[in-house]
Parts: structure tokens; C-alpha cells; sequence
């Protein structure tokens, strides 16, 4: 009898065991840490207040009445809940414009520090939104990723380190891995991207992801010279390069 006990403990312990590993391995793979959460915050605050920044010179030729888009065309096609969402549809004024968006670069390096995270996690993803929807023409795959990934982290304790504000969670901040459904969801949209990135390059009816493509991109030869960085890496690369360059990204 205390031969079957002892086996039956043993073996209830090596089950116990068992889940332990498997909870363990969820845990990594659906979860992050406070270090891992701050390195995103910091990333995305940079890329927002770079893009946002960049906007600056636009905003006359494409969000202003004097631009391609002037409010009393846009307005007539669009229902109330757009009027009321779009707040860069409440004046066309350059004063006005200047404005909301210098409010969009503050959330930003708001998000850098790690300073109010939660108001300006959801403050960036409202206007973010609002930016889009002033003129949709300006729309590209950038902006989507912007929407969802602040989005996600309205719900991710994005000032938990390296934060003006950490030293509100010092108490319980024990860098131990935690999941959340923002976690989850987040690390999903990552590989869903990849997915969907790779699955559409090798679709591609160019084939510009093979070494030898039938047709040199010519999009990509003249979307690498708009940029400082990118005219560097093409002076050193050259066409060649370039062609070899993307099949290997």
C-alpha cells in the first residue's frame, strides 16, 4: 500500500511538473517583461515623433483649404461620426493644423520618457486617427501599423521601466515575464505581419523577391532617393546592390 502511494505521488508530482514546463514555455512565448516593454515604448515614440515631425511641411499642400483636399469637398462625403472623430476636420486653418499636430509630437516624447504613458498612448492613437481620416489619399502601410501598435499599448504597462514614471511601479516591478491579452494580441499581429509581408513578396508577379527578377523595380530604384539615408546606402549599393539588396531584406 505504501509502494502504491509513493508511486502515485511521484507520479502525480512528475504531471505537476509537466504543466509547470508548458505553462512555463506559454508564458515566454505569449508574454514579455518590463524591459522588453520599454524598449518597444521608446522605438515607437521615435518613429512617431520622426513621422510626425516629417508632417509639418505638408500640412499646406495636403491638409489645408488651399491644398489638394480642402474641407468643403471632403466634409459632404463623409457621415457625422466622421466629423466627430476627425478632429483635423474641425478647421483648415494653418494655425489650427500646426497646433494639433505640435500636441501630436508632445504625446510622442511623452511616450520616449515614459511620462503619463497611458494618456499618451490613447491621446497618439485618437489623433493618429484623426490625422489619417483628414486625407485618406495619404494613407500607406506605415499608418495602419501605427494605429494597431498604439492601440496595443493603451494596454500595456509601457512605463513598468526606464520611465519618468517607473518609480511609481518600483514596488511591484520584479521583471518577472507577465502576460496580458495586450501581450498576446501583439505578438500575434507580429507574426501575422511577417506572414502576410513574406507570403505577398513571394506572390509577387515581378518576382522581385528572386535574385534575377524578369523586371528591375523601378518603384523601389526611385522610392530609395527620396530620403538622406537612402541616397547614402544607393550611392554605396548602386542598382546592383539595390536589386540584390531587396530579395535579402
Amino acid at each position: 500500500m505504501k509502494i502504491d502511494d509513493r508511486h502515485h505521488r511521484r507520479r502525480r508530482g512528475e504531471s505537476e511538473n509537466e504543466r509547470g514546463r508548458v505553462g512555463s514555455r506559454l508564458k515566454a512565448t505569449f508574454g514579455s517583461n518590463f524591459e522588453a516593454v520599454a524598449m518597444y515604448r521608446i522605438s515607437l515614440g521615435i518613429m512617431l515623433f520622426i513621422e510626425l515631425v516629417s508632417r509639418y511641411k505638408y500640412l499646406h499642400a495636403f491638409y489645408s483649404d488651399e491644398g489638394t483636399l480642402p474641407l468643403r469637398l471632403l466634409l459632404p462625403k463623409t457621415d457625422a461620426l466622421y466629423k466627430i472623430i476627425c478632429m483635423h476636420c474641425y478647421s483648415a486653418s494653418m494655425l489650427y493644423l500646426q497646433a494639433i499636430l505640435s500636441i501630436q509630437v508632445v504625446l510622442a516624447i511623452m511616450l520616449i520618457f515614459g511620462y503619463r504613458t497611458r494618456l499618451a498612448s490613447i491621446g497618439s492613437w485618437v489623433l493618429y486617427l484623426s490625422l489619417t481620416l483628414r486625407n485618406t489619399w495619404l494613407n500607406f502601410i506605415l499608418d495602419r501599423y501605427f494605429h494597431y501598435l498604439l492601440f496595443y499599448s493603451m494596454f500595456l504597462p509601457l512605463d513598468g521601466t526606464w520611465a519618468v514614471d517607473a518609480k511609481k511601479h518600483r514596488s511591484s516591478n520584479n521583471n518577472n515575464t507577465f502576460v496580458t491579452p495586450a501581450t498576446i494580441a501583439f505578438k500575434l499581429f507580429v507574426t501575422w505581419l511577417y506572414f502576410d509581408a513574406g507570403y505577398s513578396k513571394y506572390t509577387d508577379p515581378l518576382q522581385g523577391w528572386t535574385l534575377n527578377p524578369p523586371h528591375f523595380i523601378r518603384a523601389l530604384d526611385t522610392y530609395v532617393r527620396h530620403t538622406t539615408v537612402a541616397r547614402y546606402v544607393y550611392g554605396l549599393l548602386g542598382p546592383t546592390g539595390l536589386r540584390y539588396m531587396t530579395p535579402t531584406v
